[in-house]
C-alpha cells in the first residue's frame, strides 16, 4: 500500500476538515454519516478547530524566531539581544539653559550638575536638569549649560550577596542614558555583558522588557564584582516625559534647587535660549528591526558613510542623520566627516544633542578623521492649487483631504535628507485625493530640488476649490 501524501500547506480549519473525511474511507467502510448532525462529524469538526489553532500557534512561532517578521516586543528584545543591541527606553529632550545675574558680583556662582528647573506649560510643568557644574566667575552676569528633561528620581535596594542578584525598578519612565548604581557611596559602571567584566570590576548591566519593567543585574564574582550581602544600593535615574519635554523656547522661567553663597541667596535668573527637542517614546519595533542589523553590520567602529549612519540613527534622541564628506562639499576637505541630524520629532537638535553625538562618534572613528555634527537645513514646500470638485462631492471635505494628503507626504517622518520634491508627484497626489476631477497647480511650477543636508517641510499651502462645471 502506497504511503500517503500529506499537504503541508492544509493548516486553516476547511482544509483539515477536507482531509479529514477524505481519509475516513481509507479507515473505514462503516462511517457513512457525513451530516452535521452526526457524532462523529461533530467531533472531527472540534479536532479541526484544535488543529487550525495549533498550526496558527505553530506559524508564529516560527514568525517571532526571526527579527524581519517578530511582531511581540518581547522577541524583538530577545533577538536583538543576540547581536547586542539593547532597544532604548523613552528619550528625554535636551536644551540649553541660560543662567543670569542682574548685576556683576565679585565673586564665582558655581551652579551644580542636576540644578533642577522648570518650565510651566499649558500642559503642566516641565522639568529639567543641568548635566554638569557651571560657573559664573566674578565680574560677569551670565552662563550657560546643557540640560536634560527629567526629574531626578532614586530608589534604594540590599545587596543579599547572590551571584547575579537582579533588582527590579518600580518606575516605568526611565530616561534612556540616563540611570546610574551607586553601592555604598561608589558609583559603578554600566556594560552591555559581563563578557569582559573581571572579578573585581565594579560593573552592571540594564534591561528593560516588553512591559516596561526596568531590572538591574549585578556580577556574579567571576564576571563582575559580587558585592556582599547587606550593602545599600542606590538606583538614580531620570523620569522623564518623552515627547511632553519637547518645549519651545523661553519656557523655563524657575530655578528649583536654590544658589547660595556664603548663606546668602543669589538671586539668579534662568531660561531655555533653545528649542527643548529629541524627546521621543520608547524605540519601535521597525526601527529595531532595521537598525539592529545596521549596527552591527558597522562593527561598533565608524569608518565609511554608512557606518557613521547607523551609529548616529541609533543614537537616542536622533531620528535621521546623513553624512556629508569631500565628495558632498569640498569645504569640508579630506579627512573631515559631517554628520548632520534631525531629532526626535523634527525641528533642530540642540546643542547637548549635537556635543553628545560628536563624543560618542568620536570613540568609534578613525584616528585621523575630524567629526563635525552639524544642524539640517529646513526647505520649505509651498503648494498653491486649486482643485476641481465633482458636484456628488463636499467641496470643504474634499479640500480638507487634499490638505491632509500634503500633510501626511512632506511630514517629518516620511521625508529623508537630500529628497527631491517632484512637481508630478504633488499633482499625482492631489489629483488621485477621491472627489477631485483635476487640479491647476499655481506653486510649485516645477521639481524642489534639494541639496545635501537638506530637509523638505509642508510650507505654505493654499488649496482652492471650485466645481466641475456640467
Amino acid at each position: 500500500m502506497p504511503l500517503a501524501r500529506i499537504s503541508y500547506t492544509a493548516k486553516d480549519y476547511e482544509a483539515i476538515r477536507k482531509q479529514l473525511i477524505e481519509r475516513i474511507p481509507t479507515i473505514t467502510d462503516r462511517w457513512t454519516d457525513f451530516n452535521q448532525s452526526d457524532l462523529g462529524m461533530t467531533l472531527l469538526e472540534l479536532f479541526c478547530g484544535v488543529a487550525d489553532m495549533l498550526c496558527f500557534y505553530l506559524d508564529n512561532q516560527a514568525n517571532e524566531a526571526y527579527l524581519p517578521t517578530a511582531r511581540q516586543r518581547q522577541n524583538v528584545i530577545n533577538l536583538a539581544a543576540l547581536v547586542n543591541y539593547r532597544l532604548d527606553r523613552p528619550v528625554a529632550a535636551t536644551t540649553t539653559l541660560h543662567f543670569a545675574l542682574s548685576t556683576a558680583l565679585g565673586y564665582h556662582i558655581s551652579i551644580p550638575k542636576g540644578a533642577r528647573c522648570r518650565a510651566a506649560t499649558e500642559n503642566g510643568n516641565v522639568d529639567f536638569v543641568t548635566l554638569e557644574t557651571v560657573t559664573i566667575p566674578a565680574g560677569t552676569l551670565s552662563k550657560t549649560v546643557g540640560a536634560v528633561q527629567g526629574v531626578p528620581v532614586q530608589e534604594q535596594f540590599q545587596t543579599n550577596g547572590q551571584p547575579d542578584q537582579t533588582l527590579t525598578l518600580v518606575n516605568k519612565k526611565i530616561a534612556e542614558g540616563y540611570l546610574e548604581v551607586w553601592i555604598d557611596g561608589v558609583r559603578w559602571t554600566e556594560v552591555r555583558t559581563f563578557y569582559d567584566s573581571a572579578s573585581a570590576d565594579k560593573h552592571f548591566i540594564v534591561t528593560t522588557d516588553a512591559l516596561d519593567s526596568t531590572k538591574v543585574t549585578l556580577g556574579d564574582g567571576n564576571y563582575g564584582f559580587l558585592p556582599p550581602a547587606g550593602r545599600t544600593v542606590l538606583v538614580k535615574f531620570l523620569e522623564t516625559k518623552a515627547a511632553a519635554g519637547n518645549i519651545g523656547k523661553y519656557l523655563v522661567t524657575t530655578l528649583l534647587d536654590p544658589v547660595y553663597h556664603e548663606g546668602q541667596l543669589v538671586k539668579l535668573a534662568v531660561t531655555n535660549i533653545e528649542t527643548a527637542s529629541g524627546g521621543g517614546p520608547r524605540e519601535a519595533l521597525d526601527h529595531a528591526r532595521t537598525q539592529a542589523p545596521a549596527e552591527i553590520a558597522t562593527l561598533w567602529r565608524a569608518v565609511t558613510k554608512s557606518d557613521y549612519v547607523a551609529l548616529a540613527e541609533g543614537f537616542p534622541g536622533v531620528a535621521k542623520a546623513q553624512v556629508l564628506d569631500v565628495n558632498d562639499c569640498i569645504n569640508l576637505g579630506y579627512y573631515h566627516v559631517c554628520v548632520v541630524i534631525a531629532p526626535d520629532g523634527g525641528g533642530l537638535p540642540s546643542q547637548t544633542l549635537k556635543q553628545q553625538v560628536k563624543a560618542f562618534l568620536d570613540e568609534r572613528k578613525l584616528l585621523t578623521v575630524t567629526v563635525h555634527v552639524k544642524d539640517p537645513v529646513f526647505i520649505p514646500a509651498n503648494i498653491n492649487a486649486t482643485i476641481y470638485v465633482y458636484r456628488t462631492h463636499n467641496r470643504s471635505l474634499v479640500e480638507d483631504a487634499v490638505r491632509q494628503r500634503i500633510r501626511d507626504f512632506l511630514a517629518f517622518e516620511n521625508v529623508s535628507f537630500g529628497q527631491d520634491i517632484y512637481f508630478s508627484d504633488i499633482v499625482a497626489l492631489i489629483d488621485s485625493t477621491e472627489g477631485v476631477s483635476h487640479v491647476v497647480m499655481t506653486n510649485p511650477k516645477k521639481d524642489l530640488v534639494l541639496g545635501p543636508g537638506d530637509l523638505p517641510y509642508e510650507g505654505h499651502t493654499v488649496i482652492n476649490s471650485t466645481y466641475v462645471s456640467t
